[in-house]
């Protein structure tokens, strides 16, 4: 495939969350209203209607006023910059929930077509598997399709909490991958459990990643995770430039930790651990259950000496396209359902620096984006 240069959009905001979330909306209105109807009709495929999915927002919203006062403030600004309903807003920073709620029973009821529902792998590496003594993450950010082109990095300069730079979706707070000035990064995978949905309007996935970025102390960013009972599954990879990485599951009632074996992790969308209750991803994307193991494998190879090049090599991987570690769309899904590698990240945890393809690394170059504008 030919390599593109197509940088992803850009923003830095400051200290004030409800100034940071107006200035994120009014610069990217355009994408909060396109990646609001992709989720309206993602949900409508699955049989959730837009009243239905507005309802959910109400509900949603009020939960992260109680959990995050700062992060709902930011929703506010971004409602006012964008032009949005504050419940279109709410609905955007719960749409994890709501969308893997959504997943899980697709699964259950081994509806086949909802096979465009699986995404995501992701990689650490600690210093003594690199060339150049580094702890480093990594993530291939499979999502739908209609959300490409509507990404950006944002950036956010401050002083009362680390500075951080993380790539979000327009119309969304809390940056997924990311990286804060303290060292501390996150690379993340969407699981699904028959036991999710058991805890009604806990911490949404996207405060708690912005939590995580918001920690000076490792041991601070792993509380958002691990603190309070969840209402869906995800999997959280956690690192900091010290040279520590932990990766933990999460279900609604259960953790599982795991750690680097010979200083390199992968995960993708399928439970290692057991208690989680039957893991579904794999039955709608059954891709999940080689795209870890072969990103391991391809890892190994350069164990030692591992770096930007390997990794960018390894993130390219087309075994199995387009369901591959690097996604492209399946023209055989509905276009409400396709997926793709919207984005892809590698961080140098050491350096700050969050490199950022806009596209699957395949097909696009990594772009690099420091937490400190000015470097």
């Amino acid at each position: 495939m030919a390599m593109t240069h197509n940088p992803i959009p850009s923003l830095t905001v400051g200290e004030d969350p409800f100034a940071r979330g107006k200035a994120h909306g009014a610069a990217f209105a355009a994408e909060v209203a396109g990646n609001l109807e992709t989720y309206l009709r993602r949900f409508e495929a699955s049989g959730l209607d837009r009243p239905g999915a507005m309802e959910e927002a109400e509900r949603w919203g009020a939960a992260m006023q109680r959990q995050n006062s700062e992060y709902a403030e930011e929703m506010r600004g971004l409602a006012e910059g964008s032009g949005q309903a504050l419940a279109a807003i709410w609905l955007l920073n719960a749409r994890y929930e709501v969308a893997f709620t959504l997943f899980g029973k697709d699964a259950q009821a081994k509806e086949k077509a909802a096979a465009e529902t699986d995404g995501c792998t992701t990689f650490a590496v600690l210093p003594e598997a690199t060339g150049d003594g580094k702890t480093w993450l990594g993530q291939n950010w499979d999502w739908l399709q209609g959300v490409y082109g509507r990404t950006l990095v944002l950036r956010i300069a401050r002083k009362d909490k680390p500075s951080l730079v993380c790539l979000t979706e327009a119309g969304i707070a809390g940056g997924k991958m990311g990286v804060n000035e303290a060292g501390i990064g996150l690379v993340e995978n969407g699981l699904a459990s028959t036991h999710d949905g058991r805890n009604p309007y806990q911490k949404p996935f996207h405060v708690r990643c912005r939590e995580v970025l918001d920690a000076d102390r490792y041991e601070d960013a792993l509380r958002p995770i691990i603190d309070t009972k969840r209402t869906c599954s995800a999997n959280f990879v956690v690192g900091d430039a010290g040279g520590e990485v932990i990766d933990i599951e999460t279900s609604p009632d259960h953790l599982t930790y795991l750690w680097p074996q010979d200083g390199i992790i992968t995960h993708s969308n399928h439970f290692i651990g057991q208690g989680h209750g039957e893991s579904q991803m794999e039955k709608v994307g059954p891709n999940t259950l080689y795209r870890a193991a072969r990103l391991r494998r391809l890892l190994d190879r350069d164990r030692g000496r591992l770096g930007l090049q390997s990794f960018t090599a390894a993130m390219s991987d087309r075994f199995g396209a387009p369901n591959a570690i690097s996604r492209t769309p399946d023209e055989r899904v509905s276009p409400a359902k396709r997926m793709m590698t919207t984005g892809a990240v590698l961080i140098d945890l050491a350096e700050r620096v969050m490199h950022v393809a806009n596209g699957p690394p395949s097909m696009h170059a990594y772009v690099a984006f420091p937490v400190d504008a000015e470097a």
